[in-house]
């Protein structure tokens, strides 16, 4: 999307849904992005360089001759590229301001219970650093609501980004340690996470888990639910009671699985563990939601809703391209991410207004996926799965 191309009619709407010129500016000031009008006229058409920048695509050379033939500012390419180095922390805040008035119209209904996906993603660019994206996507409402963008040195956390009481959090497997799924507990949420056999320090009957045992008993009875206690290795740390469910994976996804793990076993230039092998026809989570409410179907059925952030993640990547940095000056990259996430919260916006499926439809569906073993697509159909 070529921004100095919009007209005035559509530019406006995007300042509008920022705050206004007036708001805008205010901020800008605030964090120095534009502290006087020298070539660039206003924090207005400073915004406007760093979206040409960023998601527009265009580099640093190609932005200064654009602002310059639309009239936006008569700058060099130098200029453009001070100028965005001083909007980092701007840019960055105004995503802050987007999450924050989400989760100001969102609030906490306390009749209905949120389904929120998190996950983590690498922003590899040129030179050594690689920038980490974090997420949080509402099931339901099918939009980003929560995000942060920091360098690999801090790691995937199912408490990383704001928790909500109520909801239920889902995460993969590189998100279950102990402090983090206690600290979501604490925080008045669920959680609903996957695990491989040695993920975690579990004990059942204060015993260590057999895990051959449990894949044994699995093969038997198509799926196994039972209480586990959670520890942390090595450190003084309460136990959590947990539910460890245990699903058997379609017959493709046994086969693909168990292929993947042998490959992985000749590349390390090892044996494969049983334990590894057995455990690849399962789908393992953990969970701290009631059996009585959420039965074992119900507990696969809303991890299945995970693919919807790997689709969000997805559209960031191949559509608005927020994995190819171009830039190496961390206040430049930090000015390219952020002017992405921005543009993707504003169509968020969008989107999110737009909200086609019928109640019966959707419910026919969700009720169609839980019988095939299928998920269930739709933001009423995460709703149904939460209140159930």
């Amino acid at each position: 999307m070529e921004y100095a191309q919009l007209d005035s009619k559509e530019w406006s709407h995007i300042v509008a849904r920022l705050g206004g010129e007036d708001a805008l500016a205010s901020s800008a000031r605030e964090h120095r992005a534009f502290i006087r009008a020298r070539g660039v006229k206003s924090a207005v058409d400073v915004l406007r360089l760093a979206l040409l920048y960023g998601p527009g695509g265009h580099s640093l050379r190609s932005v200064a001759a654009m602002a310059a033939a639309a009239g936006l500012a008569d700058v060099s390419d130098v200029a453009v590229l001070d100028r965005l180095k001083c909007a980092a922390d701007w840019v960055e805040s105004l995503c802050k301001e987007r999450l924050a008035r989400i989760a100001g119209e969102i609030g906490v209904k306390p009749t209905e219970r949120s389904i929120r996906i998190v996950d983590g993603s690498r922003l590899e660019g040129p030179g050594d650093r690689v920038w980490r994206l974090h997420l949080c996507y509402d099931a339901g409402l099918a939009r980003i609501v929560d995000a942060v963008i920091t360098t690999t040195k801090d790691g995937e956390r199912l408490d990383r980004l704001t928790v909500t009481p109520g909801e239920i959090r889902l995460g993969d497997r590189g998100l279950p340690q102990p402090d983090g799924i206690r600290n979501t507990l604490a925080a008045g949420a669920d959680v609903v996470v996957r695990l491989t056999w040695n993920s975690l320090q579990m004990t059942t009957g204060g015993k260590p888990i057999d895990w051959l045992k449990l894949f044994k008993m699995a093969s038997e009875q198509g799926s196994l639910d039972m209480p586990v206690r959670v520890h942390k290795a090595h450190s003084r740390f309460e136990p959590i009671d947990m539910r460890l469910v245990i699903i058997k994976k379609p017959p493709g996804a046994v086969t693909r699985a168990r292929a993947k793990a042998r490959r992985m076993s000749r590349k390390n230039q090892r044996r494969t563990d049983p334990r590894t092998l057995a455990g690849a026809d399962y789908i393992i989570l953990l969970t701290s939601l009631e059996r009585e409410e959420f039965p074992i179907e119900l507990i696969g059925a809303l991890y299945r809703l995970r693919w919807q952030i790997e689709l969000a993640i997805k559209r960031l990547k191949s559509i608005l391209h927020i994995d190819r940095l171009p830039a190496k000056h961390p206040d430049l990259v930090r000015t390219w991410l952020h002017a992405h996430l921005l543009l993707a919260l504003l169509l968020d916006d969008i989107t999110a207004k737009l909200d086609a499926i019928s109640p019966s439809a959707t419910e026919f569906a969700t009720n169609l996926a839980l019988a095939q073993d299928r998920p269930p697509r739709g933001r009423r159909a995460c709703r149904h799965l939460a209140a159930a």
